[in-house]
């Protein structure tokens, strides 16, 4: 069978945007995978208590209002128990504990992540993570971001 140009010419293009199409969903695979080995990684190395049911990971730079709204969700869940707060790149917790009005050191659920054990090497890493555990394991994980309110999601499971 002979294929005249533009029939090659439109063949080559719906390849093309098959390509596309199979590069973005292994780069997002790929990218949930390094950030779950990460997250594993990390929880495994501090032996994180079984008590904790979910641990919200807060970047100090990043998305602005993302970060806020992690904040905020912190000032109000602070006394949940179920819930492990990290928080990574601070670079000032006297401002934090000023903008949240929590007193770090008040909080047994508050872990400062002065090794960066948390930061992911993937577009994430700006955002405020919602880490669901089970029996001490990563079970899932998701970014609040301007397409994701994993923070409403959190609190809806509450």
């Amino acid at each position: 069978m002979i294929l005249c140009k533009h029939e090659m010419i439109s063949c080559l293009g719906g390849l093309s945007w098959l390509l596309f199409l199979f590069l973005t969903v292994s780069c997002q695979q790929n990218s949930e995978k390094i950030e779950k080995d990460i997250f594993t990684k990390a929880i495994e190395r501090l032996k994180i208590d079984d008590k904790y049911q979910w641990l919200v990971v807060l970047p100090g730079l990043g998305c602005h209002g993302c970060i806020q709204e992690g904040e905020y969700f912190m000032k109000t869940h602070i006394d949940d128990e179920r819930i492990l707060y990290v928080l990574t790149k601070v670079s000032s917790l006297k401002i934090l504990q000023q903008k949240t009005e929590i007193r770090i050191d008040e909080h047994s659920n508050i872990f400062i992540d002065r090794e960066n054990l948390f930061q992911i090497p993937t577009s994430n890493t700006i955002y405020p993570c919602v880490i669901q555990l089970k029996n001490g394991k990563v079970f899932s994980h998701s970014f609040q971001n301007p397409s994701n309110d994993a923070f409403r999601q959190l609190e809806e499971r509450l």
